[in-house]
């Protein structure tokens, strides 16, 4: 056997083991970069749903209910309505719409890291005058 072919045959096996070394944390890295995303989205998705619902709870003649049942439209229409709750407080002067998501039920995988935590999104808006 020459020296060249028997290098390369004993290499073979460090590769392997580097390789199985290396593999889970790469494979976690690529999972939680995915996770990650996903609450970037569930937080983008929440605020735009409370900013809708508050927009829905401004004009004359919408109740809360019709501003709960829009934020909470929004959010299953996007997938990320399990769970979900949306609340309506008024004032003298605005109108918030509060909605919370909880990310172990609307999670892709690390649901052990994310189970107790949820978004919570607000929005107050100045209601119209009534003509």
């Amino acid at each position: 056997m020459t020296l060249q072919k028997r290098n390369s045959s004993t290499r073979l096996g460090a590769t392997t083991v580097e390789f199985a070394m290396v593999v889970p944390i790469i494979f976690t890295m690529f999972l939680g970069s995915i996770e990650l995303t996903r609450l970037n989205f569930i937080r983008q998705t929440a605020s735009n749903a409370s900013y809708e619902a508050a927009r829905k709870a401004i004009v004359p003649g919408n109740t809360d209910n019709d501003a709960r049942v829009e934020a909470l439209r929004l959010l299953t229409s996007l997938g990320v309505g399990n769970g979900a709750t949306a609340s309506v407080s008024r004032s003298l002067n605005s109108i918030t719409v509060t909605v919370a998501v909880p990310i172990g039920q609307n999670s892709w995988g690390l649901t052990r890291l994310t189970g107790g935590f949820s978004v919570t999104q607000s929005c107050s808006l100045t209601p119209e005058a009534v003509r």
